[in-house]
């Protein structure tokens, strides 16, 4: 796999309809919900490793951070780089700003390959955009200058990982009599769950990879 073959791939994935809530009362629920609770907009980024030709779409590798104990909100949780949009700025300016400011990755070094639907964040209240993006050279986590203000460590997952048996786990939720399944990812010492498991899991079935 090369540049080429992966936008080609993430291309023909974000044309599937796939949405988040599959179950038609789920999705009336969420639409209701969030009906009466305004929502705000909002971007994360899912940052992909730089592919090689020798690589397979399994060993590319997605970048996750842990956020610090201090931040008040989601405290010491996993997540993708992200925030709320500002006034006038786009989607994907708002991914590659809160990108920068969390992990002090330069907007140069990223190729923006698309963006997923929007997927409302109901605690928070946020209308979130997953921003797909790949590294334009390979990378080291060492070399990233993060704000230890907002994000305790940056780690790596190859994307073969996630979908293990032992890793991708399946159980139900309900809030506010909405109810919804509830992905997590097991992998090593982490827990990924809640709406980084959610758009996880839904960009690894738009790959064919779960």
């Amino acid at each position: 796999m090369d540049k080429k073959d992966l936008k080609d791939q993430v291309a023909r994935a974000l044309e599937i309809d796939l949405p988040y809530f599959n179950k038609p009362e789920t999705l009336t629920s969420v639409k209701d919900y969030v009906k009466k609770n305004p929502h705000r907009p909002a971007s994360v980024i899912l940052c992909l490793s730089c592919p090689q030709k020798e690589d397979r779409l399994e060993d590319l590798k997605l970048l996750f951070t842990t956020r610090t104990d201090e931040m008040p909100s989601h405290a010491g949780q996993i997540s993708f780089p992200g925030g709320r949009q500002q006034d006038e700025e786009s989607i994907i300016d708002c991914a590659l700003r809160e990108n920068f400011e969390e992990v002090g990755i330069e907007k140069e070094k990223l190729e923006i390959l698309g963006s997923m639907p929007i997927m409302p964040s109901l605690i928070s209240r946020y209308y979130i955009t997953p921003v797909i993006s790949c590294f334009k050279e390979p990378l080291t986590v060492e070399k990233f200058d993060y704000n230890p203000k907002e994000v305790r460590e940056v780690f790596l997952v190859r994307l073969g990982d996630l979908v293990s048996e032992k890793v991708f786990q399946v159980s139900d939720r309900e809030y506010k009599g909405i109810r919804y399944p509830l992905y997590e990812f097991l992998y090593e010492d982490y827990r990924i769950w809640g709406l980084t498991a959610h758009l996880t899991a839904n960009f690894l079935k738009r790959m064919g990879l779960l």
